[in-house]
């Protein structure tokens, strides 16, 4: 057996419960997804099985990896399964890496860690392998490049490949998926599938049930306890305890005018952090948005979605093309105007990174 938790409580330091008597099993080369409502206690499992409760946190309860009690591990018999036999892929792949050095050498350094005589040329044949499996193609560039180049996309990619590399017999992955376009998520899911007929364990932890219908067995947390656990068929098809979004009906939106309008915008950025010349994020867009509707921008990572939803919210100036804001204002490659703050609001992808962390 991989994986077994028994009776698991943790408790914040206070002694408000944050999950209740959890016990699941994980078996050799099984995938178990948890699902849940943000506040669930998903997360708070995968730091205990890694080890990253914090101060803040009391467990009580057992953790059994292969037999050995994860809680009471001491710290130099820690060093030696975590990152090697356990891996953790975390749900914010944009304060995952340090933005200062290119993420091919901060592969490097991880995988020397426990592979200390291996050499350069053969790491990056592995890193190289690993990214086209998940499907990133340019992976000379992509290795030689700073983490702030990359798409969110692309760093859940690198980040998961920072996890398998080493070839860990458990993959705790939170939330693995989140900053994956849909074009690629459930092929991701599907490699990852393939890792466990390899004989790896899988803990993964989603809010997506689609992406939770690839694994084995289903566990269901809602406040802080276990509502529900089977395999993923019956979970998905019959359940004990309803877990369903609903969708909210939509308005009927009224015929309105052009709010914007754009006429071949384009917008591309120096590259010399990885090789010389420019890189084209955005070329050509041309498209009408009315007034009163609402759109979604799609497209696989990379792709230049970030890219053109900055541009409409004057985050960044496009290289050519023209913005028309029928209602609004207009705005060219030369400039905008000074009131566009009240005009368009904007919504970050990456919440951690957008709040000071020493203000309440």
């Amino acid at each position: 057996m991989s994986l077994e938790i028994k009776d698991l409580n943790i408790t914040l330091s206070s002694g408000d419960p944050v999950v209740e008597n959890i016990s699941f099993q994980l078996e050799k080369g099984e995938m178990l997804s948890i699902v849940g409502s943000s506040g669930a206690g998903k997360t708070t499992i995968c730091k205990a099985v890694m080890g990253l409760r914090g101060n803040a946190y009391r467990a009580k309860g057992s953790i059994l990896f292969h037999g050995r009690e994860l809680l009471t591990l001491p710290d130099r018999e820690r060093r030696t399964i975590y990152g090697k036999e356990i891996c953790l892929i975390m749900q914010n792949p944009m304060t995952a890496f340090n933005p200062s050095i290119r993420v091919g050498r901060q592969l490097e350094k991880t995988y020397r860690l426990h592979h200390s005589k291996t050499s350069r040329k053969e790491m990056y044949e592995l890193f190289s392998n690993l990214l086209q499996r998940f499907g990133l193609e340019d992976t000379t560039r992509i290795l030689n490049s700073y983490p702030f180049t990359l798409s969110g996309g692309m760093l859940q990619r690198l980040m998961i490949a920072a996890a398998l590399m080493n070839k860990p017999s458990l993959l705790v992955a939170d939330e693995a998926t989140t900053a994956i376009d849909a074009c690629n998520r459930i092929g991701l899911m599907r490699e990852l599938k393939g890792f466990c007929r390899e004989g790896m364990s899988v803990l993964f932890v989603t809010h997506d049930l689609r992406s939770a219908s690839v694994s084995d067995r289903i566990l269901v947390m809602d406040h802080g306890q276990v509502v529900e656990q089977g395999a993923a068929e019956q979970i998905l098809t019959v359940p004990q305890r309803l877990y369903q979004t609903f969708a909210k009906c939509l308005p009927v939106r009224k015929e309105g005018v052009d709010l914007i309008e754009l006429k071949d915008v384009s917008c591309s950025f120096s590259d010399r952090l990885a090789h010389k010349g420019r890189f084209t994020a955005v070329s050509s867009m041309t498209a009408n948005f009315e007034d009163g509707g609402r759109y979604a921008i799609v497209g696989e990572s990379g792709s230049g979605k970030t890219t053109l939803a900055r541009m409409i919210a004057g985050l960044q100036r496009p290289s050519t093309g023209r913005f028309l804001w029928t209602v609004l204002w207009s705005m060219d490659g030369q400039g905008r105007e000074k009131n566009i703050s009240k005009k368009c609001r904007s919504s970050s992808k990456t919440p951690l990174r957008r709040w000071t962390p020493n203000f309440r």
